[in-house]
C-alpha cells in the first residue's frame, strides 16, 4: 500500500494527506532537505489532524514519506520539530511513546511502513543526554538529527 492510500484509510487522518512537504508549516519546511524532492511521497500534519480527537495527548508533529531509489516501498519519517534542551528530552520521549502506541492502534496501516522516528531541533540545541535518557530514546527508536532532517536519494542501512 502507498503512503497516500494508507493515510486516507486511517481514521481521523482521511483528509490530512498533502503532496510533498505541504503539510508542514512554512517555518518548519526549511528543517527538511530531500536530495530528490520529486521523491517526496507526501506529508501529514498529525498533530493538527488528531488534536480534536486527542486534545490532551502528547501528539507527534508530522509524517513525511519518501520513495528512496534503493527501496521498493516508501519510507515514513515521523518528524518532531521541538526545542532541543535538557528540559525537553522527557517531553519528546513521551511524544515518541505516544506515537508508538498510536501506530499499534489507530495508525496501524502506517505502522507497516519502514520508518524513522526523528527529532529535529526547532532552535538551538543545548542538551547533554544522560544514560537513562539515551536508553529511553533508543527504546522509542527516537533519533535526534540536529537542526535538519536530510533525506538521501538512497536509504542507508
Amino acid at each position: 500500500m502507498r503512503f497516500k492510500k494508507a493515510v486516507e484509510k486511517t481514521p481521523n487522518l482521511k483528509s490530512a494527506y498533502k503532496p510533498g512537504l505541504q503539510a508542514l508549516r512554512a517555518e518548519d519546511r526549511p528543517h527538511v532537505y530531500a536530495e530528490n524532492p520529486r521523491n517526496l511521497a507526501g506529508s501529514v500534519d498529525v498533530d493538527t489532524a488528531l488534536r480534536p480527537f486527542e486534545p490532551n495527548g502528547n501528539r507527534w508533529d508530522f509524517a513525511v514519506a519518501y520513495q528512496h531509489a534503493n527501496r521498493n516501498d516508501e519510507v515514513i519519517y515521523w518528524l518532531e520539530l521541538h526545542t532541543a534542551s535538557d528540559s525537553e528530552v522527557k517531553v519528546v520521549i513521551k511524544k515518541a511513546q505516544w506515537l508508538l502506541n498510536w501506530l499499534r492502534s489507530t495508525g496501524n496501516l502506517l505502522a507497516a511502513f519502514e520508518r524513522d522516528i526523528v527529532w529535529v531541533s526547532s532552535g538551538a540545541t543545548s542538551f547533554t543526554l544522560t544514560a537513562p535518557q539515551r536508553k529511553l530514546m533508543a527504546q522509542a527508536g527516537l533519533q535526534h538529527r540536529g537542526s535538519m532532517l536530510r533525506i538521501n536519494e538512497d536509504r542507508r542501512d
